[in-house]
């Protein structure tokens, strides 16, 4: 494996700026079929889509990614300051803090805190149904949801979790997945694209990171790598569409080392990993946290990074995690009071 070059925050950064633009360009197209996404893009994507009257709208994928990242940077200063806590408990509090934004009443008491009070972030964007109900369902921080679901709900949140320590990294991704994910091919899948995001922080390519842990998870899981891994990187729309829909966590894997796999810069990447009849959101949200990492400072210049919404807050919480990961507290101790 090969160091890494960029410092760790600008990898942050270009992490989520590129899973937000992913995000954002596969909305509109989330619920249409291949042929209707060809008629309406003949010639590719030249801007992010205006939904809701507003250009470079995120959806639940990126609202939970956010919130995940809050979670994280709330456990490492509830650890400096009180030395003792459970992050799957903290980042579970954060995204029930997440379903307050989406007009739902946890029954677990939430604090009032934190992104939660951004009224930019109070849109429901056809947020899953199973983390909805896994949320709802929560009577203590860091309990796992009791179904049997492993949708790419489980997968789409987990990049924040690649920055922690390397040995915390699979492990913390899977607890985090069984919050709302009870299938356990659910939360392998997130484990498996954690480690495989921070692989590429550190210096790997993506069929290094991916192929090398193919084989340390269940056979779903493996099988899921393998696809991608195997899958004519072509870049050609019925080449992913073989794939599946994405809709399920492994199929998501598959699609997004794929595009990965195919991606000759970081927009060419997005446009591979959106442009299937399935969860092109998710998809291009999953994909967009590699491909950020993949092509160093593209996210951060590209002009759909300027038609996002909520820059701001992404910087910030990319900054914010940056911090928490090294271990430079002051600040973060006086932001994320009550932590």
């Amino acid at each position: 494996m090969t160091m890494q070059t960029t410092p760790r925050h600008d990898q942050i950064l270009d992490c989520l700026l590129a899973g937000a633009m992913g995000d954002a360009l596969g909305a509109d197209i989330e619920f249409a079929n291949l042929a209707e996404i060809c008629a309406r893009f003949p010639q590719g994507f030249a801007d992010l889509p205006i939904q809701q009257g507003i250009q470079g709208t995120f959806t639940d994928d990126t609202q939970m990614t956010l919130f995940t990242a809050e979670g994280l940077v709330r456990a490492a200063v509830r650890s400096t300051l009180k030395r003792i806590c459970y992050p799957p408990g903290v980042i579970h509090h954060a995204l029930l803090r997440w379903l307050v934004t989406q007009g739902e009443t946890p029954r677990a008491k939430v604090d009032d805190i934190g992104l939660v009070t951004d009224r930019r972030l109070n849109a429901r964007r056809a947020p899953g149904l199973t983390c909805l109900d896994a949320l709802r369902q929560a009577r203590n921080f860091g309990e796992p949801a009791v179904n049997s679901s492993k949708g790419c709900g489980s997968i789409m949140r987990v990049a924040p979790i690649a920055f922690v320590a390397e040995d915390r990294v699979r492990d913390l991704a899977m607890e985090c997945s069984a919050l709302t994910h009870g299938h356990p091919t659910g939360q392998e899948a997130a484990g498996a694209w954690a480690l495989i995001l921070r692989f590429l922080a550190d210096g790997a390519d993506l069929e290094q990171a991916a192929a090398t842990h193919a084989h340390s998870f269940g056979a779903e899981t493996r099988d899921a790598i393998l696809r991608g891994l195997q899958t004519p990187a072509d870049g050609r729309p019925e080449t992913t569409e073989q794939l599946g829909g994405g809709w399920i966590a492994e199929e998501a894997l598959s699609i997004a080392i794929h595009a990965c796999r195919c991606a000759r810069d970081l927009e060419h990447g997005l446009a591979v990993a959106v442009t299937h009849s399935g969860d092109s959101d998710s998809t291009g949200a999953i994909a967009g946290n590699a491909l950020g990492l993949m092509f160093p400072g593209q996210a951060r210049v590209h002009r759909w990074a300027a038609q996002l919404e909520c820059r701001d807050l992404i910087e910030r919480m990319a900054e914010d995690l940056s911090l928490a990961m090294s271990g430079q507290m002051d600040d973060l101790v006086t932001r994320y009071p009550g932590a």
